[in-house]
């Protein structure tokens, strides 16, 4: 039986996400402008990459440290008026990674509690939208829980990738000026904090040391 003693992972995958709030926004904001030929669309699809380093241990449940990035991007463009909103979320985790090779070959678990910060900003025809002469952009708070399933496929002795799926859940984000940047108004249409809802599918590159029981 194989157990993991030590890891280092990084992966790169598609991010689907959900924003009640920052849809009803986004929303408001197309609703009051129709005189735009393309409206602005919802902060659905992403990137997420991440670092992950597993501390040693010798037992199927072990623990570890992970920093990761994720982006969306949200473009509009109509005459004389191009709109990109850029979406920035950092997030670093403690995460339990579990694994069982006796009776789950391959298979590994992820669970992740990560602190989670994010930035939205603005650009119209290229250049950093001010509002009451201030570059206009917000500033976002909260934690996340995510679950990871992949599985591991050997490439070299101690190489491996893992295709994976994980979904994720902020239950609070708190973010008071989401709406002021998109929208230019505040507790029109939103609250100042969102929970947001993701999944993601993706592949991990692994670097292992391996310690046989």
């Amino acid at each position: 039986i194989n157990a993991s003693a030590q890891e280092l992972k990084v992966d790169l995958s598609y991010n689907y996400s959900y924003s009640n709030q920052l849809d009803k926004i986004i929303q408001t904001y197309n609703f009051s402008r129709p005189f735009l030929s393309e409206k602005q669309p919802l902060f659905m699809n992403g990137l997420n990459s991440s670092v992950s380093y597993v501390f040693k241990n010798e037992r199927h449940l072990n623990s570890g440290i992970n920093v990761a990035y994720s982006y969306f991007r949200s473009v509009a463009e109509n005459e004389n008026f191009n709109t990109t909103l850029q979406l920035n979320f950092l997030k670093l985790g403690y995460f339990l990674h579990y694994e069982n090779p006796a009776k789950w070959k391959g298979l590994y678990t992820d669970i992740i509690l990560s602190a989670t910060s994010s930035g939205l900003f603005r650009n119209v025809n290229g250049e950093a939208f001010v509002y009451d002469e201030a570059t206009s952009k917000a500033f976002g708070i909260g934690g996340e829980i995510n679950l990871k399933l992949g599985y591991y496929l050997q490439l070299k002795n101690r190489t491996y990738v893992s295709p994976f799926i994980s979904f994720a859940y902020t239950p609070y984000l708190y973010s008071p000026n989401s709406e002021v940047v998109i929208n230019q108004t505040k507790g029109l249409c939103a609250k100042n904090w969102t929970s947001i809802l993701g999944a993601q599918i993706g592949l991990a590159v692994h670097l292992r040391q391996q310690k046989n029981d």
